[in-house]
């Protein structure tokens, strides 16, 4: 007989009929939303609106509900089985493993550019604010700053100020859409109605280099940004142990265990399922009217002016969309600015150590042998001392910008390996799921199509951006990961069992 008392009762307001009671299981959905709204949302978005008006609301839309087809369907998996999509990818076909493996270098590649460029947003925010320095000495004083920060672990003041401040901004933000009465037939036109997109003509006037730029990268690094890449999905889930809903904090469950929760309707475990769908909606919903309202305040506010955020202006043109209901709001932006990135900053390290602990946790050989504090200081490093040296070395490359140093890590982690993710969902319920567990059919399609939507997204834009370059850089990628999983195979030995928890469960 299992025994069920391990697993934690679903309280109440789970089941409960009152949806306020439900906002009370939103809980890792905001922090990966709090982590996206600055580059996502505040950069990206009204970018967007600025080139492309209304037309480009449909994109937001469409790559929001793709990322949520891709979240929920794996925080579902973990939460019936224990089974985090690294330990059940190690079985794909091929020599064992190959499969996280690769999904966990291209997130370990690409994780330096996103840092460099999220620094030198930082810098960039703070030349503007202060009106001396430079982006690249600026970056440096606060990597600096977060380095220390995480060495003592002292964020609670910064983190609920950033919280704090960030409400208040996005408040004001959407007081600021009905403020400035949008064409409100234009915006549900955006939205719903599917429009091609191409660059206005007014844009190469002004910045003649888009000419060199493919709509289609340009698209993509904006629906990599919002909502956030592969590799914050694979942290997202991680956060499922803390929560502790159904049998993601207990290790993988055992056959016999599954086919129990298969039999029981109601069991524990199967109730949890619906926290995991409150997070991810309420999450993915704040994301689609957050990049919404700043898509459309960069239509009505910047497109007019022909503000285009690039450059060293990526983040003071949108300064105006608080100025416009008052003067006095622009301190309160710029301070929200500076907790956004800031938090990315010190945030991001401790998102991208998990998601890191957790792939290297899933090898047997070394399963519950880690140094976690040794490898927690090599990931802020890598990240953080990664990422600044790269923002140092654009330096010597004048026509490098920000948005180009990110450009090829945001189709590879934003797009690409979101494909492999959605394919791989619906293969770890058939493959490790009794079939009264697996997700149900529409599920299954929506996965598929995100998959093949994503996949056809990806390979346009790598096409577009480095054609047979980039793709030989993946295929490359892929065969080294084949190729060292069949001489690694030690690594392996001892099977898939039951696992220990995380470091940062224990702490």
């Amino acid at each position: 007989m299992v025994s069920e008392n391990r697993l934690l009762a679903p309280p109440q307001a789970l089941i409960s009929r009152n949806p306020i009671k439900w906002l009370r299981f939103f809980g890792p959905g905001a922090i990966i939303a709090s982590l996206t709204i600055g580059s996502g949302e505040t950069l990206f978005s009204s970018r967007g609106g600025c080139i492309f008006g209304y037309r480009i609301l449909w994109v937001l839309l469409f790559i929001s509900l793709l990322k949520w087809v891709l979240a929920y369907s794996s925080m579902r998996h973990m939460i019936l089985s224990g089974g985090h999509p690294f330990d059940r990818w190690s079985l794909v076909s091929g020599p064992r493993g190959w499969f996280p493996l690769f999904m966990f270098l291209t997130a370990l590649v690409c994780y330096p550019p996103w840092f460099s460029f999220a620094a030198g947003l930082l810098g960039t925010a703070c030349t503007w604010m202060f009106g001396f320095g430079t982006h690249y000495v600026w970056a440096t004083v606060f990597v600096g700053a977060a380095v220390i920060l995480l060495a003592i672990r002292s964020y609670n003041f910064f983190e609920k100020a950033q919280m704090l401040i960030l409400a208040l901004k996005v408040g004001c933000i959407i007081v600021a859409v009905f403020y400035l009465r949008p064409d409100w037939l234009a915006v549900a036109n955006g939205l719903v109605l599917p429009q091609w997109l191409a660059y206005p003509d007014w844009l190469f006037k002004k910045l003649p280099e888009f000419r060199d730029r493919s709509v289609w990268v340009e698209i993509l690094v904006y629906g990599s940004a919002i909502g956030g890449a592969s590799f914050d999905y694979l942290g997202y889930v991680s956060f499922l142990r803390e929560k502790k809903w159904g049998w993601s904090h207990l290790g993988i469950a055992s056959e016999q265990e599954l086919n129990q929760t298969a039999r029981q309707t109601d069991h524990p475990a199967r109730l949890w399922v619906r926290a995991a769908l409150i997070d991810t909606v309420v999450s993915f919903s704040m994301v689609v009217v957050l990049s919404s309202c700043f898509a459309i305040l960069g239509t009505i506010v910047l497109q007019p002016l022909h503000q285009v955020p690039e450059g060293i202006n990526l983040l003071n043109y949108q300064a105006s969309f608080l100025t416009a209901l008052s003067s006095w709001l622009l301190p309160l932006y710029k301070i929200a600015i500076f907790f956004a990135f800031f938090g990315s900053l010190y945030g991001g390290p401790e998102l991208a150590y998990r998601v890191i602990y957790e792939y290297l946790n899933t090898l047997p050989r070394w399963r519950g042998r880690l140094p976690a504090e040794r490898i927690r200081s090599a990931v802020i490093a890598w990240l953080l001392g990664g990422g600044l040296l790269i923002l140092w070395l654009s330096r010597f490359y004048p026509g490098v910008q920000l948005i180009d140093i990110v450009t090829p890590a945001a189709i590879y982690t934003g797009v690409l390996s979101c494909a492999f993710y959605c394919l791989a969902n619906p293969w770890m319920d058939w493959r490790f799921l009794p079939a009264a567990l697996r997700m149900p059919a529409p599920l299954v399609v929506l996965n598929l199509l995100a998959g093949i939507a994503f996949m056809a997204m990806g390979v346009k834009a790598l096409w577009d951006y480095g054609r047979y370059s980039a793709f030989f850089a993946l295929l490359a990628l892929l065969l080294a990961c084949v190729f060292l999983t069949s001489r690694l195979r030690f690594l392996h030995a001892g099977g898939i069992t039951t696992r220990r928890p995380l470091a940062t469960e224990v702490e």
